[in-house]
């Protein structure tokens, strides 16, 4: 019996992943369809996703909508996880395991998007756990939120933390013209967000130099004692360059200039030899003569391609702007 034990433990070991989580199987093939999220869309504008995995594997789906205060996008929350039969799919709820629901930071996520919704506007939600989403050497995790809203008359970057403090703005991201949609490199020390203080909308990056083990923190982030800030000339032109989001050395933005499919289209880029490769448009599997609108690349286990969420208002939906998913392309 002692010699068949460790092959039982192994059995055992291999056998039990959860849901989702086991290496060996993907969640089906490349979703080269476009899947209108029905669950969770409404007859109202739903846009401006985020979409992060906690440690334990269960999905947070925060988003723009008009469905509350119908004059005005408030942020949404609603737990989700892939399900693939036919193909893959997004629903609401969790997970249907019969196991345990862990707390972990997401326990705060609601609190801290009540705190920022009110009477006016509020785009591009992204959660930041110091832990998950960052390198990082032996800093205790913490969770924040980083959005704009327009309560001052433009989009102003703010970021909010659990516990009764106020959201704050960002101030060095900021100017007297629209700034939103900031995003982060894994390593910490770079930073991008779109502005239309030149006219248009461009891309701009924020380099924050960092020691190779230093220890990141909230403050380092959002008040950095020293930074560099350029427009991304690389990805930015005449039109309208804006909602860059990266992951990795992959990012996806929206621009309306010439050559797409029409409106705004999803454009993708790959940072090398540090810096951004000719913008490539999603072509028109992903694209139409319509808006498609801040796409997102969520971190989940279990894929070998880019998954990418993202909005458009083309027909077909149920009213407006819908959340829509589909493969941008393999690894």
């Amino acid at each position: 019996m002692r010699k068949l034990l460790p092959v039982i433990v192994l059995f055992l070991v291999f056998s039990c992943w959860p849901p989702g989580m086991d290496p060996d199987k993907k969640d089906g093939k490349f979703l080269s369809d476009v899947v209108n999220l029905e669950e969770i869309n409404s007859e109202y504008d739903d846009y401006n996703s985020h979409l992060p995995q906690n440690r334990y594997g269960d999905i947070e789906l925060v988003f723009s909508s008009r469905r509350e205060r119908k004059d005005v996008l408030n942020l949404v929350h609603m737990h989700v996880y892939t399900d693939y039969d036919k193909g893959l799919s997004l629903k609401k709820g969790r997970r249907p395991t019969g196991g345990v629901n862990y707390p972990d930071i997401y326990s705060n996520a609601l609190p801290m998007i009540n705190k920022v919704n009110g009477n006016f506007n509020v785009y591009g939600p992204k959660f930041l756990s110091l832990r998950d989403d960052l390198i990082n050497f032996g800093t205790k995790d913490d969770l924040f939120l980083f959005y704009a809203d327009d309560s001052s008359g433009n989009m102003d970057i703010k970021y909010t933390k659990h516990g009764t403090s106020a959201p704050e703005p960002v101030k060095y991201l900021n100017s007297p013209a629209n700034d939103a949609y900031p995003s982060f490199s894994w390593t910490g020390d770079r930073l991008y967000f779109c502005s239309d203080r030149d006219g248009d909308f461009d891309i701009y990056e924020v380099k924050i130099p960092r020691k190779e083990t230093e220890q990141i923190t909230i403050e380092s982030i959002v008040e950095p004692p020293k930074y560099e800030l350029r427009k991304v000339e690389e990805l930015s032109g005449p039109y309208n360059d804006k909602c860059p989001y990266i992951r990795n050395d992959m990012m996806v933005f929206v621009s309306d200039r010439p050559g797409g499919q029409g409106g705004e289209d999803i454009y993708y880029s790959e940072y090398q030899n540090g810096k951004w490769s000719t913008p490539v448009n999603a072509g028109p599997r992903i694209n139409t003569p319509h808006n498609e609108y801040r796409p997102i690349l969520p971190n989940l286990s279990n894929f070998n391609y880019w998954l990418m969420l993202f909005s458009s208002n083309r027909p077909g939906g149920k009213g407006g702007f819908d959340l829509y998913m589909t493969g941008l392309k393999k690894y």
